[in-house]
């Protein structure tokens, strides 16, 4: 009994035994399972969880926002963004694939050398642009290639429809698209807007497979309407240019200005340059003549100097001045007339140009009365027409003019201006003596002020009417059709020691005469042909200009054959 009770027990130990052995038996091998798992994934699945790793980068990155479109007063592009694709490189990530930047290279019209030199040169750099702005189309065969570390980037590129014909005043971006020169970077913040930020999924080659979320909000920059008419700035632009050419001078500027608004309708300069494919030379041309080139501007200045000797109360129109004998000595520096014009009124001093009817006038009168009265014009002080770099040209101070400094500046000499201080200048007069302060903006108005008695702005008027008659020196500025009130200018350069032999032409002038809508405002530096003057060189433009703004705005023609008496009656 006791023998099979020692059997029993020592089959049950057996089993229990052999139970425990296939149980250790299975957890080892369970364990096994999991260390070579665990040895496949550490090892031999380190490659693969890396490349995936790899390709799913969550990452923040620029939301880029086009600028605000620049249109002309008709809703004409001026300036516009387009969608482009910028390109750059991980030098880190690239420099492990350094045989495929040869395929980058051509695919981008790169140099191979030069971008292997910057992938080692700068591997600690975690992105570098290597091509800006690029039509999406090329990027996309650059995407083809599949390169690991390169990275596209949604940019905008500025375009400019207009090209060179008004380029100064819009101005261009630069290569981060912040405005520079003119309107561009006037207005930058305006037009700029506020870049954005999200944070997306990337893969292993820099596509954005996914957007995960908005961090800061983006917002498109605003447009700008100018008062400027494209049409009108073509035609400046195309008139200007060929006198350039023609006269074989150096520069030259044209400014087309609203009447009754002050609204700037076209504003040219030469030489110019385009926009859209700047070079080396371009510099040349992206200086705004119209608002930053000064000079002295002869004698377009003597209608002021006129109305200055009418506001001190001691002339009127039927004034009589003594020019004889055509020379006139002031502290031992002569002033000519063209001849001896004799006993003259003030009209025939403006429609011959008599530099010594105008001096005498001048020295009449108190140093400060005929400062106040250019400066009232808006003559040694901006525009204020908004533009960053316009200039306030010069007009000295009276305390310290001599008296042939006081000569001189009655007919042009002395001080110096702009084109667009001339126009606005012109533009009082044309406006019954009341001034407005330029403007680039379509339908910003600034309030008008008065300044001279409109009886004194008419009779000026009358006189400039005659100025452009045919038997005076603005006779080709005459348009068939409309009366023409206006003035040429005839001022020898300023060079070392004195005055040189070259010029500046010029011609201010507004239509129609009676009820003004336009002043035109030409100046022509250094014209090297035969002809030099303002009447032959300036004028002309002048004339072409107007006559196609005239047509172009449907302004419509006046009674021809009514007299100025009976216009000057209805008005």
């Amino acid at each position: 009994m006791i023998k099979k009770t020692t059997k029993i027990k020592k089959k049950e130990e057996t089993n229990i035994n052999m139970r425990m052995s296939i149980v250790i038996a299975f957890l080892l091998l369970c364990f096994s399972v999991i260390v070579v798992r665990a040895f496949a994934i550490q090892v031999k699945g380190r490659e693969f969880y890396s490349k995936q790793g790899d390709m799913r980068q969550i990452r923040e990155v620029d939301l880029d926002v086009p600028r605000g479109t620049i249109f002309d007063r008709n809703g004409e592009p001026l300036a516009i963004s387009t969608p482009m694709v910028s390109i750059g490189i991980q030098p880190a990530v690239l420099i492990d694939q350094i045989s495929r930047i040869d395929q980058l290279s051509e695919a981008l019209d790169l140099d191979s050398q030069k971008l292997k030199e910057l992938v080692l040169n700068k591997k600690h750099k975690k992105f570098i642009y290597i091509k800006r702005r690029i039509p999406p189309y090329d990027a996309d065969t650059v995407k083809a290639l599949n390169i690991k570390g390169v990275e596209f980037r949604n940019e905008f590129k500025r375009y400019y429809p207009a090209g060179e014909i008004i380029s100064q005043l819009i101005g261009f971006t630069d290569a981060d698209d912040v405005g520079k020169e003119g309107i561009e970077n006037t207005y930058d913040k305006w037009l700029a807007g506020t870049a954005g930020r999200k944070q997306v999924m990337q893969d292993r080659f820099g596509h954005v497979i996914k957007d995960i979320k908005e961090v800061i909000a983006a917002e498109p920059g605003k447009d700008i309407d100018l008062s400027i008419d494209r049409r009108l700035q073509y035609i400046a632009y195309k008139t200007l240019k060929k006198a350039v050419y023609k006269h074989k001078a150096k520069k030259g500027a044209a400014i087309i200005l609203d009447v009754t608004t002050g609204e700037i309708l076209a504003m040219v300069s030469q030489p110019s340059y385009n926009p859209n494919n700047k070079t080396d030379e371009s510099i040349a041309g992206m200086r705004n003549r119209a608002l930053q080139d000064i000079y002295e501007p002869g004698s377009v200045i003597k209608p002021f100097t006129v109305i200055a000797g009418m506001l001190s109360g001691e002339y009127d129109k039927n004034s009589i001045i003594d020019t004889s004998p055509g020379i006139f000595e002031v502290d031992g520096f002569p002033i000519h007339d063209a001849r001896n014009y004799g006993k003259i009124n003030l009209e025939t001093i403006l429609t011959k140009s008599s530099n010594i009817g105008s001096a005498k006038i001048a020295l009449s009168l108190s140093k400060n009365h005929l400062w106040d009265t250019l400066n009232l014009f808006g003559l040694g002080s901006s525009t204020n027409s908004g533009i960053m770099g316009e200039s306030s040209g010069h007009l000295p101070d009276h305390t310290k003019w001599s008296r042939s400094r006081q000569a001189n500046i009655a007919y042009g000499y002395g001080l110096q201006v702009t084109t667009l201080q001339l126009a606005s200048a012109y533009a009082a007069i044309a406006n019954d003596g009341r001034w407005r302060t330029p403007t680039f903006i379509k339908g910003f108005v600034n309030e008008d002020k008065a300044l001279i008695d409109p009886k004194i702005a008419n009779t000026i008027n009358n006189m400039l009417i005659n100025v452009v008659r045919e038997d005076n020196t603005g006779k080709q500025a005459v348009i068939e059709g409309y009366q023409i009130a206006g003035k040429t200018g005839t001022a020898k350069m300023a060079a070392k020691g004195g005055y040189s032999d070259n010029y500046i032409a010029s011609f201010v002038g507004y239509a129609p005469a009676k009820n003004p809508k336009l002043v035109v405002a030409i100046s022509i530096t250094d014209p090297a042909g035969e002809e030099y003057g303002g009447g032959a060189v300036a004028a002309p433009v002048f004339k072409d200009v107007m006559q196609n703004s005239l047509r172009i705005l449907n302004i419509s023609p006046e009674k021809t054959s009514t007299t100025i008496t009976e216009l000057a009656h209805e008005n």
